[in-house]
């Protein structure tokens, strides 16, 4: 970009957890090579662990300067979104820009865009029209109330393009299927010395040994839940190694008990993004109830058992690798899943590692009165 060319849009990219760095980091990477915007990206902390946090940018080669941190310090939902609404919104004050990116479900986008649309500033949703249909899940209001309020919607599938049009309303003006983001980034950290070394270090044989991840509220608050699935999980170690990197909200709701878990569910602190989208690579089977790994391994052909009721990835079960389970289903399935040959990596539309671009191109028409 030349240093005397004026810049006609400034553009406020937002995170505040690890799945927002992964879906951010592309696309900041695809603005700043463009000279028609001035991007910059704004980091309000709602997860502070290592290898969750502000600290994985420089992963994808992006320098802490290019990174304005807004701490948070609220516990409560309500403390935590007031703050967010609140520091964005001193931001915007002190230094406008023309257009908000926010990315998910998580509370810092939700604050964010009641803070821009507040400010009259154009919001753009990345990642919309997921829908799981199931009211209990924060994520699933947080969403919903991002589209109802953003101007541009870019839907990562053509189900969720379609629950946006054809479910709720919204012009096809507004709504536009771009693909994937977090397949972006994915493709940009798969090494195999990182694959040789990350199996090293916590003594995995490839293609033999399984992963869990839990962090949400269904399964980790509820003392006897918690208890009953990681008795299911106890039993599948029999059999395999599992490597079980404990989220925050996880390890406090284990307490001591975090050390009577039996030696072959093997556990440690999260796991940095690029040695663990490698381990998942090499992995048998994973077993979680997050939503991006849904997608990371059908991409990458690994079963995955979600102890979940319900998805707003629908796409993962449709043509993915990907399988619903609860207590009383997951050992069987599982079991019964893994004496198959493992699957073939899903294929699915406009997962191909150029969203961030394609995303860039609506959002400079967008801009330019095109779109």
């Amino acid at each position: 970009m030349s240093q005397t060319e004026p810049i006609s849009c400034k553009i406020d990219l937002i995170a505040g957890t690890r799945p927002n760095v992964i879906k951010i980091a592309p696309l900041y990477k695809a603005l700043v090579q463009q000279s028609w915007c001035a991007p910059r990206i704004i980091y309000l902390g709602q997860h502070s662990a290592p290898n969750m946090s502000a600290d994985l940018f420089g992963l994808f080669g992006i320098e802490d300067e290019a990174v304005r941190q807004l701490p948070l310090a609220g516990t409560t939902f309500g403390g935590r979104l007031g703050q967010i609404i609140d520091a964005y919104s001193a931001l915007v004050a002190e230094d406008r820009p023309d257009m908000v990116v926010v990315p998910g479900d998580v509370d810092v986008s939700l604050g964010v865009a009641l803070a821009a649309r507040r400010a009259g500033i154009r919001l753009v949703h990345l990642e919309a029209g997921l829908r799981s249909y199931d009211n209990a899940m924060p994520e699933e209001s947080n969403r919903v109330l991002i589209d109802s309020i953003s101007d541009l919607l870019l839907a990562p599938s053509e189900a969720s393009a379609q629950n946006l049009i054809y479910r709720e309303g919204r012009s096809h003006r507004e709504v536009h299927f771009v693909g994937n983001i977090m397949i972006d980034s994915l493709v940009q950290v798969l090494d195999e010395e990182v694959v040789r070394d990350v199996l090293r270090r916590f003594d995995l044989t490839d293609g033999q040994f399984g992963i869990l991840t839990l962090h949400r509220p269904s399964n980790v608050d509820d003392p006897a839940t918690l208890e009953t699935l990681l008795a299911v999980i106890a039993d599948l170690a029999e059999e395999r190694t599992i490597l079980f990197p404990v989220h925050p909200r996880t390890r406090k709701a284990l307490g001591d008990s975090l050390g009577a878990l039996p030696a072959n569910l093997v556990c440690c602190d999260p796991v940095d993004y690029v040695s663990f989208i490698n381990l998942i690579s090499r992995a048998a089977f994973f077993i979680t109830d997050s939503g991006g790994v849904q997608e990371e391994t059908s991409y990458l052909g690994v079963p995955c058992f979600t102890f979940r009721e319900n998805t707003e990835r629908p796409i993962t079960v449709y043509e993915g690798t990907n399988q619903l389970v609860n207590l009383t289903t997951a050992g069987p399935i599982i079991r019964q899943s893994l004496s198959q040959p493992r699957p073939a990596p899903a294929r699915l539309p406009l997962w191909d590692g150029m969203t961030a671009w394609r995303v860039s191109q609506i959002l400079q028409r967008w801009w330019s009165g095109a779109a």
